[in-house]
């Protein structure tokens, strides 16, 4: 037996309590149980708390991407219909994401043509020094632009907002890499001359956004017109001179027969 120190009733030997006044023995921790549930509850509650950081990191990041997809979407559109708009660009951003998908198309347009060739070297190798050297070639052309602009010019045109301004006159060639990429799939022999036409369209269009820029000024309407005029000329010159060598690959054909006719 033994005495509770409260009021004094005599409690069984193994007894932890006092029943009549409920005060715990000596070496009894009544609280056990209830810190084990406590930090029970609150390991839940730091589980579940750190889920809700998750998921609110997650649905800002979603938000971030899609502000940044429709925002380079908007760029696009706008510098395609109308190229000058590019100069009153102002973001920092979505010229870089207009350079790294040209690099992105001009790689797996090369690629695709070469796998049309026999014993060319095609892979994933092949496509990523592509990619790097269409890339280094895109940066030293916004670096030539932005000295000129920064040193001669006398232009304050930091190199983000230089390279977001020169993307947006490449917008064209997003559609026109789209159009030779497609038709070197379905066939690189076959679509020859639109994926001729294509490239020298583009490289056309390299030109003309290259010099455009540097002739940027008050009254950009009449580059506008500049650009439009170029691209429609450089069009037609170039289905004239692919009907021409078409007429004259069937003249040759003809020849033997028409020479045949004649002695005949």
């Amino acid at each position: 037996m033994k005495k509770c120190n409260n009021c004094g009733s005599m409690m069984n030997k193994d007894a932890k309590f006092c029943t009549d006044c409920g005060t715990a023995f000596e070496g009894v921790t009544p609280s056990h149980s209830a810190d084990i549930k406590v930090e029970t509850s609150s390991a839940s509650n730091n589980t579940q708390t750190s889920q809700v950081v998750q998921n609110v990191s997650n649905a800002v990041k979603s938000v971030e991407y899609d502000k940044v997809a429709q925002g380079y979407w908007n760029y696009f559109l706008t510098t395609l219909k109308k190229p000058s708009s590019s100069f009153l660009v102002t973001d920092r951003t979505n010229g870089w994401i207009q350079f790294v998908l040209l690099a992105f198309l001009n790689s797996l347009v090369s690629v695709f043509i070469l796998a049309g060739i026999p014993g060319s070297e095609t892979g994933i190798g092949m496509f990523f020094k592509f990619f790097f050297v269409q890339l280094v070639i895109n940066v030293a052309g916004i670096g030539i632009l932005f000295v000129f602009k920064n040193l001669i010019q006398k232009v304050n045109a930091p190199f983000n907002v230089v390279t977001s301004q020169y993307g947006g006159l490449l917008s064209f060639n997003i559609v026109l890499l789209l159009i030779v990429l497609i038709s070197s799939l379905i066939s690189p022999i076959a679509m020859i001359s639109i994926i001729m036409i294509g490239l020298i369209l583009i490289g056309i269009v390299n030109v003309i956004a290259f010099n455009m820029y540097l002739l940027n000024g008050k009254n950009n309407s009449k580059l506008d017109n500049f650009y439009v005029t170029v691209l429609a000329n450089a069009v037609v010159l170039i289905i004239i001179a692919i009907i021409a060598r078409i007429g004259m690959e069937m003249m040759i054909d003809m020849l033997p027969y028409m020479f045949n006719q004649y002695l005949y």
